[in-house]
């Protein structure tokens, strides 16, 4: 809305407090990935091998390195399944990981077999690539790259060594690196899926904090198609969110939701999918669902600042369609409803009701001036605050008569100067504002 060309002084333009609630990239991670169990070393065996064929085993790995439960889930040669749960029984482990706590969780141990001979789980029978894949079962994951590397610039496009490459670099932390290698190594094993998944939706994080939300999907639908879990659906939902493509965020979210709730995730996940579904219900349509979440996730979590920003955002896109329709009144009533809904953003909101009530052909400045003082009164220090009450001040002087007193409306004016930080744009304002303030006359002493 543009001001009157009468006015002395101008007020901030209306919408220009409007808060960005868009998802931070900094959410996008809920918990500690799961690092699933290793096997440290692979067991010979003294049962007789039928012949060529592929066996896969289920073992459970206790938290201790022990193993449980053993399950034949595929077998081209069942004449060699006795060889593989006796290799599976006798090779040693190291537990799975979750949150830097070892915990029970299943090893996928898969067998090829050819002739009398058992080959590596590794898929492969060279012997670089087997030294590689020890070096990964001891921790020595840089070791193993070296090893790998060194392979591939002989062997280039060798699926089993680009498969390594992507589970050396995952543990290393090289996200673009593994997923590199994964995507080289094309349809990823059942036994290397956690890993690959772990690498795509790291990459899907670094995609969301760089703001490049259309990659950050695409990583985390590769992620998705290897292991479904709670923190991927939410990495992509939070993409899809700040893409605003919310029905897609809230069908994400609320699945994250579902399979957290049935996992009995902790408070801090559940807080988060929370915060970002409220806001995506918000604005994608579902006002009532979103308002009523954030506020019943404000509720169990006061600390919680992102569904203040969502809930601050909302009363304050409804003040300005109110504005828009005419409705001043109503405008700055949602405004101030809206501070004492959430006291934390109080301050900018009462900020944006003095901002309406500066526009029109002849505002009550003196109003104006009470609005802002609300704000101040919280925060005596704000710089938007102080730059309206200066601005209120300054529109209410006589420009007609001798020397007006502009002290008190400089006062606010440069506290607001002294206050602004990095914002550019009301640095400049409150520069043009002093300006045409000195041309108005000298204050009196």
């Amino acid at each position: 809305m543009a001001h009157p060309t009468s006015r002395l002084f101008a007020a901030l333009a209306l919408g220009t407090l409007a808060l960005a609630v868009s998802p931070p990239g900094a959410w996008a991670q809920t918990s500690t990935y799961y690092t699933p169990p290793k096997m440290i070393k692979q067991a010979q065996t003294s049962v007789t091998i039928a012949g060529t064929g592929a066996v896969t085993v289920q073992v459970f790995v206790h938290k201790d390195g022990t193993i449980g439960t053993m399950t034949l889930k595929k077998s081209t040669n069942h004449g060699d399944d006795a060889a593989a749960l006796d290799i599976a029984k006798n090779s040693s482990y190291k537990a799975g990981v979750r949150d830097g706590k070892p915990i029970d969780a299943y090893y996928t141990m898969a067998l090829k077999f050819n002739g009398s001979s058992v080959v590596n789980d590794t898929g492969t029978s060279s012997n670089q690539l087997l030294a590689a894949n020890g070096l990964i079962r001891a921790g020595k994951y840089a070791e193993a790259k070296a090893e790998v590397d060194s392979y591939l610039s002989s062997h280039a496009g060798d699926k089993n060594a680009e498969l390594l490459l992507g589970i050396a670099d995952t543990y290393l932390n090289d996200a673009p690196g593994a997923v590199a290698a994964f995507d080289q190594a094309g349809t990823i094993p059942e036994r290397f899926q956690v890993a690959a998944a772990k690498a795509y939706a790291d990459a899907a994080v670094a995609a969301l904090k760089a703001k490049n939300n259309d990659l950050a999907i695409a990583l985390a639908d590769k992620a998705l198609a290897q292991q479904v879990n709670v923190n991927t659906l939410f990495i992509r939902g939070t993409a899809y969110a700040n893409a605003q493509k919310y029905p897609q965020a809230i069908a994400d979210l609320e699945r994250a939701k579902t399979n957290a709730v049935s996992g009995k995730a902790d408070t801090a996940t559940m807080n988060a999918i929370d915060a970002s579904l409220a806001t995506s219900y918000i604005f994608g349509g579902q006002t009532d669902k979103g308002v009523a979440l954030a506020k019943a996730l404000k509720a169990r979590d006061p600390s919680n600042t992102r569904v203040d920003d969502t809930l601050a955002a909302y009363y304050n896109q409804q003040a300005i369609a109110a504005m828009n329709a005419g409705k001043k009144a109503e405008a700055v009533a949602d405004l101030e409803a809206a501070a004492k809904a959430v006291p934390s953003r109080a301050v900018i909101l009462y900020v944006q009701a003095a901002n309406i009530l500066s526009q029109g052909d002849k505002p009550d400045w003196s109003v104006v001036k009470a609005e802002a003082d609300k704000a101040l009164a919280i925060n005596a220090n704000d710089a938007r605050a102080n730059y309206v009450a200066g601005i209120a001040l300054a529109n209410a002087l006589d420009p007609k008569g001798a020397k007006p007193d502009t002290k008190p409306a400089l006062a606010y004016l440069q506290k607001a100067k002294a206050n602004v930080g990095a914002d550019a744009s009301l640095s400049a304002d409150i520069d043009k504002a002093i300006a045409a303030l000195a041309k108005m006359g000298t204050p009196k002493q």
